[in-house]
C-alpha cells in the first residue's frame, strides 16, 4: 500500500520543481482555476453578497494559507481510500465582523463525507476581513488531484443507481431514494459514492445546491452507505447521481 505522506510530498515537490513558468500553488489540495473561467460577480473583481463585498484578493489571501489544513483532511483518509480525489465547491456566508456565519458544500465529487465534513470544519473556523458594506456571500472551489500511482476508479453512469437496494426495503433508485429523502429531508442532493467490486459503497459524499443542514447531509450519506449496487466490475467504481 502506498504511503500517503510520501505521495503528498511527491506531488508537492513536483509542483515546486517547475522552473521558468509562474509558480502554481504548491499544495495538492488547491484553489481550483475553473476551466470555464467564470468571471467573479463584479468587474471590480469582488465577491458580492446581498449587502456587502469582499475582494477576490481578500478571499484568496485568507483561504490559501489554510490549504495545508484542507490537505490534512484528505491525508487522514488516504490510507483507507487511496482512490480519493475530486472537487469541492464551498458556499460561504460572512458576517459583518468577518466570521463565517455559514458554509456548505454546494457541489462535490470527493465522494467521502468524512473528508467533506473535515474541510467544512476548517472553512467554518476561518476569519475573514470584515466585508465592505455588510454581510457577504461567495463560493470558493477546491481540487484534490488523484495519486498518479493509483489507478483511478472506473467512472460509472448515474443510472447505476437504479440498481441500488437498501439492506431492508424496496429495490431501485426511485424507491430507495424517495424513502431515504423522505426520512432525511432537505432539498435536492447530489451524491457521489465509491463502490467496491461487490457493489458495496466504500465511501459516500453529499452536496446540495440549495441550503441544507449538516444533519441532512449526514443522513443521506449514511443511508446511501447502507445500499448495495450492482457490481462495477473487478475494480472500484465511482458514481455520481441526484436525489430525489
Amino acid at each position: 500500500m502506498r504511503s500517503p505522506t510520501f505521495v503528498i510530498s511527491l506531488l508537492l515537490l513536483g509542483t515546486l520543481a517547475c522552473g521558468g513558468a509562474p509558480p502554481r500553488e504548491p499544495i495538492p489540495v488547491t484553489h481550483a482555476d475553473e476551466p470555464e473561467k467564470r468571471p467573479v460577480p463584479s468587474t471590480s473583481f469582488s465577491v458580492s453578497g446581498l449587502h456587502g463585498t469582499l475582494s477576490q484578493q481578500e478571499v484568496d489571501s485568507t483561504l490559501k494559507p489554510r490549504l495545508p489544513k484542507f490537505l490534512r483532511c484528505a491525508q487522514q483518509r488516504l490510507a483507507e481510500l487511496d482512490v480519493l480525489a475530486g472537487s469541492l465547491r464551498l458556499s460561504f456566508h460572512i458576517a459583518t465582523n468577518g466570521a463565517v456565519a455559514g458554509v456548505s458544500p454546494i457541489a462535490s465529487t470527493l465522494g467521502d463525507r468524512a473528508t467533506e465534513r473535515c474541510m467544512l470544519d476548517v472553512a467554518a473556523t476561518t476569519r475573514f476581513p470584515p466585508p465592505h458594506g455588510g454581510e457577504a456571500d461567495f463560493t470558493w472551489p477546491l481540487e484534490l488531484p488523484g495519486d498518479p500511482e493509483v489507478r483511478e476508479p472506473v467512472p460509472l453512469a448515474a443510472d447505476v443507481a437504479r440498481s441500488a437496494r437498501a439492506s431492508a426495503g424496496p429495490a431501485g433508485d426511485v424507491a430507495v431514494g424517495e424513502v431515504l429523502h423522505a426520512r432525511c429531508g432537505g432539498g435536492q442532493m447530489v451524491v457521489t459514492a465509491y463502490l467496491d467490486p461487490a457493489g458495496v459503497p466504500l465511501a459516500v459524499g453529499v452536496a446540495a445546491p440549495d441550503l441544507v443542514t449538516p444533519t441532512e447531509l449526514d443522513c443521506i450519506a449514511s443511508g446511501v452507505q447502507s445500499w448495495t449496487f450492482d457490481s462495477p466490475g473487478s475494480y472500484v467504481g465511482k458514481v455520481t447521481f441526484t436525489l430525489p
